[in-house]
């Protein structure tokens, strides 16, 4: 009887890539776009960064097995792009990229945001108007052509598998 072994695992190229978990972080995005389809919004008791117990919205993906766990800026974001009612929410597509934190303790650190949906016909300014900050603007961009393809959410490298298909890297 042989033993099987585990595939070789990848080489991480930013924090985020070391500790795994079942939400979405910027570092597995890097400098790729992808366009994913909301399958279910729901609400799950999550930790703080002071371990105090929050209810925050979840999103899962049908492409990814990666939920993203939401802040108030990118639930803003998607419900002006798509709309108070949630139950309307599965089936519609939002572009996601690596930006960063606007202010607080964590100012300029990476963080997943909504770039924008191939649902959107033209470009839309937002206002996010969060308490006890200063309002800012996010532009919600409408994904156009090769930029609105479908692309899976690359493997955690400790996981040790490649997207499949023999296709290029899905944010390559």
């Amino acid at each position: 009887m042989t033993e099987q072994q585990s595939p070789p695992l990848k080489r991480p190229l930013d924090w985020d890539e070391l500790y795994p978990g079942r939400f979405l972080k910027a570092g597995q995005l890097g400098e790729r776009k992808p366009t994913l389809t909301i399958k279910a919004v729901e609400v799950d008791r999550l930790q703080d960064d002071k371990g105090q117990e929050k209810v925050k919205g979840v999103i899962t993906f049908v492409e990814v097995p990666y939920q993203l766990a939401m802040n108030k800026t990118n639930g803003l974001c998607l419900r002006e792009l798509f709309g108070r009612t949630l139950d309307k929410w599965p089936g519609r597509k939002v572009t996601l990229y690596r930006g960063t934190v606007e202010s607080g303790s964590q100012k300029g650190e990476p963080a997943v945001r909504v770039w924008g949906s191939p649902e959107l016909r033209e470009d839309r300014t937002v206002e996010i108007k969060l308490p006890r900050k200063r309002p800012m603007q996010m532009v919600l961009h409408a994904v156009k052509g090769r930029e609105a393809q479908q692309r899976e959410v690359d493997k955690h490298p400790t996981e040790g598998q490649a997207p499949s298909g023999g296709d290029p890297p899905p944010f390559g």
